[in-house]
């Protein structure tokens, strides 16, 4: 699998007509043609409202380009382009672990953590062995739920990783930062504060947004 990251700047007082079509035109039709729309997000803290991203896989190279036009639009005077001031795609592979597959409805979640690292990139696998191993175990017992954690495709110094981590809200976001306060087993929480220490050694810098869900009925 291959994944799209499209970055999305609408203009303004168009986005409930955007997600509108975007969440019951534009994700059953990408269903349609084989794709795996993982999420649509738009900007909730840290991000504007009118800033959207979207992450869908695809089989291989053929299947994503072959859905370009469906996802951009073929003329410049109907939707989605006439809501759009700019858009950007980063080609990104994911990580070993997440995501497994299209997202469950029982693993959907309201809000995610939109968190982006800059690493070395022959940190990547490590990276990744200490997100799993370590740091994901306690957060998932609080009921944060990962659905991908991805890096760009291109091979970059420093390399760009993009982890997309779900909440009920932004309260439970908040409270995911004191795993002391909320009975995780010491085990899970040794393991995360280990391992978890070990990934932002390899971490250059880093930022996140918190992003608001649209999924399909």
């Amino acid at each position: 699998m291959i994944y799209e990251e499209r970055c999305i700047q609408l203009k303004g007082g168009v986005l409930d007509e955007y997600l509108d079509w975007a969440v019951h035109r534009l994700w059953p039709t990408l269903e349609s043609k084989g794709a795996d729309p993982v999420c649509l997000l738009n900007g909730l803290i840290g991000a504007s409202s009118d800033e959207l991203l979207w992450i869908i896989g695809f089989k291989d190279y053929s299947a994503w380009e072959s859905c370009q036009w469906t996802i951009a639009g073929k003329a410049k005077s109907q939707k989605p382009r006439n809501w759009i001031a700019s858009e950007a795609v980063n080609l990104m592979m994911p990580s070993p672990y997440r995501p497994v597959g299209p997202v469950a409805i029982d693993e959907r979640r309201a809000v995610y953590g939109a968190r982006r690292w800059w690493i070395h990139p022959e940190d990547w696998s490590e990276f990744n062995r200490l997100s799993h191993d370590g740091v994901w175990p306690a957060m998932d017992y609080m009921g944060h739920h990962v659905i991908g954690q991805f890096r760009h495709a291109a091979t970059t110094s420093p390399l760009e990783v993009l982890n997309l981590a779900g909440y009920d809200d932004v309260a439970h976001w908040h409270a995911t930062r004191s795993p002391e306060k909320h009975d995780v087993p010491d085990a899970l929480r040794d393991l995360l504060t280990a391992l978890g220490r070990e990934r932002n050694q390899l971490v250059q810098k880093s930022l996140v947004c918190l992003m608001r869900a649209h999924w399909p009925d």
